[in-house]
């Protein structure tokens, strides 16, 4: 195939979900696409304008306005001209709940492309801002939805919310979950640790339920002295977790870290007791398939498609509304004895290899020309 065109609000080095996908997706365009573009933002204004990745890939970056960290508003100029000189058979385009990918559907809607949207919809928001824009920019979205020639959601929660939302673009759903890396999956496999560590990643958002994480660590505290909480990520919340942590005296048994390999991270799901994701928004989680795919214990709540790990029995269920003491009991049984919630040998549908993910991806890029 010629030429693809990836729309992303975010890529690597920043951190997150999207961005993880985009860039695996990216990663194995190369070998099936002549030319690649990605065409992203960069709120920090830091990064590299233009980035070559070899192999017939460039990163395209737009300085953006970001508020609070959550909502892209490229510069149009730079945006548009971007797109049009980056015009390709393909157009796939990231993330419904920002502004890159909808309005590169409006902008290219007349282009010739065929575009596929991956909206990374989970039908909640975070705070009020969030939802005031969603539903103020839901009749240009419906527009988006008719223009678009294919929608590829990463769960069934999520394929299932969007059909709910836009109706007439159910017919339009395909579902792809996202992946994990099997060459590091050869290379890391979970063992009970002899000093017990509990791991958070993700970004730091209100909706993450971190703050709970913290207050159960502390309660766990007292029964185990010697454990441990890592947490992994950045976002808007942090400066507010550092402080909890020091008004509960946690010191240094919490360790924050950030900007992290893949070859780390996998080292740290290798070497935890447990994976805890409480968030109540995901359209699929990425990091819990990461971690249950190397064995790790997982415990997640049982709301939007982290409700699909508890059916398929790959994790350990805490039923909303979170709150702390639910997680102090359901760390509590794993810690306990954190064999018996290892999913290792399981097998799932909904865990595939990023290898997998981008073959069928491709197939329905194929399936549009």
């Amino acid at each position: 195939m010629e030429s693809i065109t990836y729309v992303s609000p975010r890529y690597p080095p920043y951190i997150g979900g999207v961005e993880t996908h985009v860039s695996e997706l990216t990663t194995r365009a190369s070998g099936r696409f002549r030319r690649v573009s990605v065409v992203t933002t960069d709120p920090s204004g830091g990064l590299p304008s233009t980035q070559s990745l070899g192999n017939g890939s460039t990163i395209f970056r737009v300085r953006s306005f970001a508020p609070g960290g959550n909502y892209h508003f490229p510069m149009s100029a730079s945006f548009v001209k971007i797109l049009r000189s980056c015009r390709s058979r393909i157009l796939h385009l990231h993330s419904i709940h920002d502004v890159p990918g909808p309005l590169a559907a409006i902008l290219e809607s007349k282009s010739g492309s065929s575009i596929v949207f991956t909206p990374h919809f989970h039908g909640k928001f975070s705070s009020s801002l969030g939802e005031l824009f969603f539903e103020a920019s839901r009749p240009v979205l419906g527009m988006v939805m008719d223009r678009v020639d294919c929608l590829i959601c990463v769960s069934e929660f999520e394929a299932g919310i969007m059909g709910e939302a836009f109706p007439s673009a159910a017919r339009k759903i395909t579902v792809i979950p996202n992946g994990v890396d099997s060459r590091l999956l050869s290379r890391y496999s979970w063992y009970p640790p002899a000093s017990p560590r509990i791991l958070f990643v993700g970004r730091l958002e209100k909706y993450k339920n971190v703050d709970k994480i913290l207050t159960a660590f502390a309660v766990l505290k007292e029964k185990h002295p010697s454990l441990k909480l890592t947490v992994v990520g950045r976002g808007p919340v942090k400066e507010e977790l550092l402080s909890q942590a020091e008004h509960l005296k946690l010191g240094s048994s919490v360790e924050w870290l950030e900007g992290l390999t893949k070859p780390e991270l996998y080292e740290l799901y290798q070497s935890s007791t447990v994976f805890v994701l409480p968030s109540y928004l995901e359209a699929y989680g990425i990091v819990v398939a990461e971690a249950v795919a190397v064995g790790t214990p997982a415990i997640v709540a049982n709301s939007s498609a982290l409700s699909e790990f508890v059916t398929a029995g790959l994790a350990t269920a805490v039923e909303p509304p979170v709150e702390m003491e639910k997680l102090v009991n359901a760390m509590s049984l794993v810690l306990e004895d954190p064999k018996s919630y290892s999913a290792r040998k399981r097998s799932s549908d909904m865990i595939l290899s990023w290898d997998d993910v981008a073959a069928k991806t491709f197939e329905t890029y194929q399936s549009l020309l």
